[in-house]
This record gives C-alpha cells, sequence and structure tokens, in this order.
C-alpha cells in the first residue's frame, strides 16, 4: 500500500486492520510512505489528519490547467 500527500501541508496518518496495526505516522509535502506490510490485508482502514490542527486549509491561488489537491491510497 502507498500513502500519497499533495495537499501543499503535512498529514499524519492511522492505519487499522483485522490482521495488523495500528501504525501511524506523518507524510511530510509531496512526500509518499510505502507499507508494503498492508498489500495482502483485508478490511484495511487508513485516516488522514492535517498536521498540528483540525483542519485542512487548501488554498489554490491559480486555477489553471494541470493542478490538483490530492490525498491517495495507492492499492495494487
Amino acid at each position: 500500500m502507498t500513502l500519497v500527500n499533495e495537499t501543499n501541508q503535512s498529514v499524519e496518518y492511522w492505519i487499522t486492520c483485522d490482521g495488523g496495526g495500528p501504525d501511524c505516522g506523518t507524510i511530510e509535502v509531496d512526500g509518499v510512505v510505502e507499507l508494503p506490510n498492508y498489500d495482502n490485508q483485508t478490511d484495511v482502514r487508513v485516516s488522514f489528519k492535517p498536521y498540528g490542527t483540525d483542519a485542512f486549509s487548501i488554498e489554490i491561488a491559480n486555477t489553471g490547467d494541470d493542478q490538483q489537491v490530492e490525498l491517495a491510497v495507492v492499492a495494487e
């Protein structure tokens, strides 16, 4: 499992599942966390929270083409 942070602010994550965890950490801006031990687990739950605050505050100065804000859990 891969966690990706493209929100322009650091985020904290928590993972729980029936076969392992809990697990937690911080993902920096534009950061990626590889967690291969969750690749074959079932009922995996992932939570995200902005680091140091209770709410995401995302500002996009220009809404031109090819811009995105994304938190992603990538399962392959």
